[in-house]
């Protein structure tokens, strides 16, 4: 890769962490150009060459695929205001639009989503019997032979962490070659030295809504200084705050049981999920391990129902 195609992916990965901070507010054109640093004249073109997708339907997708989220997570939240957070300031606009990607009402997505899950976390809560693992991913409809060792869940305040991450988009199970990348870019920097490196997946898309090729990860390790960044490598900050925090030690496959435990523990906890991006927090390495089992915590940011 030359240097000139490392700083474009540079400059659009940090207009999408950009689109992600800021959903709910208006997306120029014009301002997301001066976050690439392109002109305005050639950054949609720039932006829908790198992504795959023109810049306004982007956003627009993202924009539905949270609401979607926030419909299931805050079942009592009036769809109006489902909207307003979404960044949409006409409710029939938004009711049009979600239309066109669910093809069906907001409301009707709601009640019809919110039965399946209901049936889905009564099925987990019954039995962990073997079934198949289709994609993995996070509170997954399927549920998988009972391979792990569950040590607690609680709620906790989590602290800030600085991060540098390198973005992997699709299936969960190939994030390790990502990794790997991020790894061979790090180590001659000094970046993997310090006592304190944790490895962490960052979950920027809800696979109950988006389609799995689709999915957003960022794989990620902890820095404690800023760190110049280029390329498909750049920086990104957790925010401190209350997360419900699942700790497993599993298995490869033990991924999608590991999440829908958590998530179905935290449906009797008195707290809901939060605005904020889950994420997975390794205290170990795989290739370390003699049992070959990943240390982790599943972390998802929560508020008081």
């Amino acid at each position: 890769m030359n240097p000139s195609h490392k700083e474009y992916i540079h400059r659009i990965n940090r207009v999408i962490d950009y689109i992600d901070q800021h959903l709910d507010e208006e997306l120029s054109v014009e301002k997301l150009a001066g976050v690439a640093n392109f002109s305005a004249y050639h950054f949609h073109r720039i932006f829908s060459a790198f992504v795959g997708e023109p810049l306004y339907a982007f956003i627009k997708r993202l924009r539905i695929e949270k609401a979607a989220s926030l419909l299931l997570s805050e079942p009592d939240k009036p769809v109006n205001e489902v909207a307003y957070e979404c960044g949409y300031g006409s409710a029939s606009v938004f009711c049009r639009n979600f239309r066109d990607q669910f093809g069906v009402s907001a409301r009707n997505f709601r009640t019809q989503k919110s039965a399946e899950l209901s049936k889905i976390r009564q099925l987990i809560s019954k039995n962990s019997k073997s079934g198949k693992d289709k994609d993995g991913y996070v509170c997954s409809v399927e549920t998988i032979q009972s391979i792990t060792k569950m040590k607690n869940f609680q709620i906790k305040e989590m602290p800030a962490m600085n991060l540098v991450y390198c973005r992997h988009t699709g299936a969960f199970d190939q994030i390790g070659s990502v990794y790997e990348k991020l790894m061979k870019w790090a180590g001659p920097r000094g970046l993997l030295g310090s006592p304190n490196l944790k490895t962490v997946t960052v979950y920027h898309d809800d696979p109950a809504v988006t389609s799995i090729e689709k999915v957003r990860q960022s794989a990620c390790i902890t820095v404690d200084h800023e760190v110049k960044t280029e390329g498909e490598f750049g920086n990104m900050s957790l925010p401190s705050g209350k997360y419900v925090v699942g700790h497993f030690e599993i298995g490869p496959e033990g991924f999608t049981q590991a999440w829908n435990q958590t998530c179905l523990w935290l449906s009797d906890s008195g707290y809901q999920p939060a605005d904020g991006f889950p994420y997975e927090l390794y205290h170990n390495s795989l290739e370390e391990d003699a049992m070959k089992k990943f240390i982790v915590d599943v972390c998802i940011p929560v508020k008081p129902m």
